[in-house]
């Protein structure tokens, strides 16, 4: 009986955080649809095929739902530019560009993941929840991008580093609501080379 138990507790775990990300998933399609102003938990329990009660009981309000749904849009994100950064043979400059350019293929760019991503990053301003998930993500996502930038710098240039980093990510959020407004991707190429380029001017490396 005593080792039954740690079992049955770990499967209602699992079971738990399986049904959180299918709430999570479901959010995310409803905020893809039709948007963050008309999102109610009842529109996700219907996408997410349960009861109102699920939601209830995995999560303790609409806020933890969005930033779980914010979080897994980024999870998303990330793993794209992830499996960039290894590149067996490919210079530094290389998986850079790479890195950068995983988060606009057409996936990324299409018009309900963009919706999705100025919703989040409005809601973020009022709801502290998501706010602290944003920011985490945001964190990461730098961290990421500041270790391919000290492959690309020379040794006595990464005080540099921050400056340049600043650089980029306000260039990727300036390149994804440049796309929604114009939906040019020579002006988005051009941005994502234009971010490498002064990468390795200012840093110096190859």
């Amino acid at each position: 009986m005593d080792q039954a138990e740690p079992k049955a507790e770990a499967g209602a775990r699992r079971k738990g955080g399986d049904r959180r990300r299918e709430i999570a998933e479901a959010a995310l399609r409803c905020l893809e649809r039709v948007g963050y102003a008309e999102l109610t938990a009842r529109k996700i329990a219907a996408e997410a095929r349960m009861s109102l009660g699920h939601i209830s009981y995995h999560f303790s309000g609409m806020d933890e739902v969005l930033a779980e749904a914010c979080a897994l849009a980024a999870e998303r994100l990330q793993a794209a530019g992830e499996a960039k950064i290894s590149m067996p043979g490919a210079t530094p400059a290389e998986r850079l560009e790479a890195f950068l350019k995983a988060g606009f293929t057409e996936d990324f760019l299409s018009p309900g993941h963009l919706r999705t991503r100025i919703d989040l990053w409005s809601a973020s301003i009022t709801h502290p929840a998501i706010a602290r998930t944003e920011r985490a993500l945001y964190d990461r996502y730098r961290a990421q991008l500041e270790t391919l930038l000290h492959q690309v710098s020379d040794p006595w240039k990464t005080d540099r580093i921050p400056m340049v980093s600043d650089l980029i990510m306000a260039t990727l959020d300036g390149l994804w609501l440049d796309w929604m407004r114009r939906r040019d991707g020579q002006a988005v190429r051009n941005g994502l080379e234009g971010c490498v380029l002064f990468a390795r001017l200012r840093l110096g490396g190859t």
